[in-house]
């Protein structure tokens, strides 16, 4: 009977993270480049279930139009690497502008491309970033570990966005059918709650 409710309880604790991961997914729908999260468990004869949460960075988003010229693409894999104060980041989220001391950034101001003067902006597939026509600097795409990857091996798609991967009509019932395992085994547990309290009551009586 223990191991039944302890079973119960590690289902419930795989419901909640595939609940935080589904609601996650939902929450980024509309994202730029966002990555769902795909989560599967792991029946284990003594430890109940085991939950493991992994970017599908293999699926791409379709392409959306949009004309800006510093709204960015990818074509092929990697990412672009962001830095601030706190580090770096790489993301496929290729909405970026220009601030006021010539850095290109995206909307937290993370920076993605120093170049120290203003003007008319324009990125070549190969990652040249013009100025006012004159070539400036180079965008460089990376692997997630930060690897720079080889040029011949991607595109810079400017005046597109890559959409997230999230299949939104999936998502919805990934939820209704976690909404319905975790109630499952909010039963179970109570059942066994409920056999427990009976021998115990049995016991001291």
């Amino acid at each position: 009977m223990i191991k039944g409710l302890y079973s119960a309880l590690s289902a419930l604790n795989a419901a909640t993270v595939y609940q935080e991961n589904t609601a996650n997914n939902i929450a980024n729908v509309n994202t730029p480049g966002y990555k769902k999260i795909v989560t599967y468990n792991q029946e284990l004869s003594k430890d109940g279930v085991k939950v493991y949460s992994l970017r599908d960075t293999k699926s791409p988003g379709y392409l959306i139009y949009t004309g800006r010229n510093l709204d960015l693409a990818i074509n092929g894999n990697g990412y672009f690497k962001l830095a601030d104060n706190n580090g770096e980041v790489f993301t496929r989220n290729g909405n970026f502008k220009m601030d006021k001391d010539g850095n290109i950034v995206d909307s937290n101001g993370r920076i993605l491309l120093s170049i120290g003067k203003t003007g008319e902006v324009r990125v070549a597939p190969d990652g040249t970033v013009y100025i006012d026509k004159e070539p400036l600097g180079k965008i460089e795409i990376f692997s997630s570990s930060g690897k720079k990857i080889p040029e011949n091996s991607y595109e810079i798609l400017p005046g597109y966005l890559e959409a997230s991967n999230v299949d939104m009509a999936r998502e919805i019932v990934n939820m209704i059918v976690n909404q319905r395992y975790f109630q499952a085994n909010m039963k179970s547990i109570k059942t066994a709650d409920e056999m427990l309290g009976t021998i115990i009551d049995n016991l001291t009586t």
